[in-house]
């Protein structure tokens, strides 16, 4: 007798119906990622940045050498991958019964390399012992960047009128030359100029000074410049050079520090435990009572503060600027600036360190 062959269709159909779910595998998955991963990692650049400085500025205070390591690359690898497994077995005897199976399964792997490069050698040289060039800082400030801020930041003295050093109080002449520096780059009578090649044979960068046209209070404030800086009444351009005293009374001399020395100085202005100052850890801190007030205020807490711009630990405490503290968040925004402005497009000379995840 003839027995028809009955074959199950339930492993069949269960496996059409999950092959459809993993099909989407076979599509990228990169674009897809490029908008949560760019805005997650650079948000964590950012954060580890502000960090890094503020931690090393913390460092200098306490006397600690500063240490930089830079993000160089990050890189990440994404893979998804599906499989789909169906078998049908029949039996064609009168008490056989029929079988089949079915299987499912996908894979999903995220591996982020990040390469990490210490800055050494020429490049932590010329990144952070390097003076500011006075013409680049003078350029700045004259399309628009606040002077007030970039020449006390800066500046340690123009023509020997010396500002606040960390140990000092500021000459009061200085912090009224920067008020007359404003007002006449806002009534563009003071601006920089290229002129003919210098005794080095090179453009050389010089301060113009324009009357024509100007008002009483214009010419009031060009005189007193010209005074405090004991510039030759009976000229209008003078050349800049980086200097703590000028040769003569055509020249305007800008004695600028480098990044370290900003960091240094801005370092003895935070706030530490007075513990820290009474047990010789570090010195007292500086308190600048010149026109303008303080550029940078760090704060110190015992606990984790709630609203900080950035916050780094550091000797049992927590060391931070506030979130409301618009004039430190603004010098060490410009900080970090100045900073990325004098780093070196060549790689480090010390080892690069790779961490992959897989």
């Amino acid at each position: 007798m003839n027995v028809p062959t009955r074959i199950s269709r339930f492993p069949v159909a269960l496996a059409a119906l999950c092959l459809p779910l993993l099909l989407p595998s076979c599509a990228s998955i990169g674009p897809k990622t490029i908008e949560r991963d760019r805005m997650d990692y650079g948000m964590s650049v950012r954060s580890s940045v502000k960090e890094q400085l503020l931690a090393n500025i913390v460092g200098l205070r306490y006397l600690e050498a500063p240490v930089f390591v830079d993000v160089s690359s990050v890189i990440n690898q994404y893979a998804l991958s599906g499989r789909v497994d169906a078998g049908i077995g029949f039996n064609d005897s009168l008490t056989g019964s029929d079988s089949g199976n079915i299987g499912a399964g996908a894979q999903w792997e995220d591996r982020p390399t990040i390469t990490y490069t210490p800055i050494s050698g020429r490049k932590f040289s010329e990144s952070l012992l390097t003076p500011i060039p006075p013409e680049a800082l003078f350029a700045l400030v004259q399309s628009g960047w606040p002077g007030d801020l970039m020449f006390r930041l800066t500046v340690t003295s123009i023509n020997g009128v010396e500002d606040a050093d960390g140990s000092r109080q500021a000459d009061p002449r200085f912090r009224e030359l920067l008020k007359l520096w404003t007002r006449l780059r806002d009534a563009r009578a003071i601006g920089l100029r290229r002129s003919a090649e210098g005794t080095d044979q090179k453009p050389q960068i010089v301060v113009y000074l324009n009357d024509d046209d100007a008002d009483e209070q214009v010419r009031e404030d060009l005189n007193i410049l010209r005074d405090i800086l004991k510039l030759n009444p009976d000229q209008d351009e003078y050349a800049l050079v980086y200097g703590l005293v000028p040769t003569g009374s055509t020249e305007i001399a800008v004695l600028t520090q480098s990044i370290l020395d900003i960091m240094v100085k801005l370092g003895r202005e935070i706030d530490v435990p007075p513990e820290h100052i009474e047990s010789g850890r570090t010195g007292a801190s500086f308190v600048d009572t010149g026109a303008g007030g303080p550029l940078f205020r760090v704060r110190f807490s015992e606990e984790r503060p709630e609203d900080a711009y950035v916050a780094v630990q550091d000797r049992g405490y927590w060391f931070y600027i506030d979130d409301r503290d618009m004039i430190s968040k603004r010098t060490f925004g410009v900080l970090q600036i100045l900073l990325s402005l004098t780093d070196s497009d060549e790689g480090a000379r010390g080892p690069v360190v790779s961490i992959g995840g897989g």
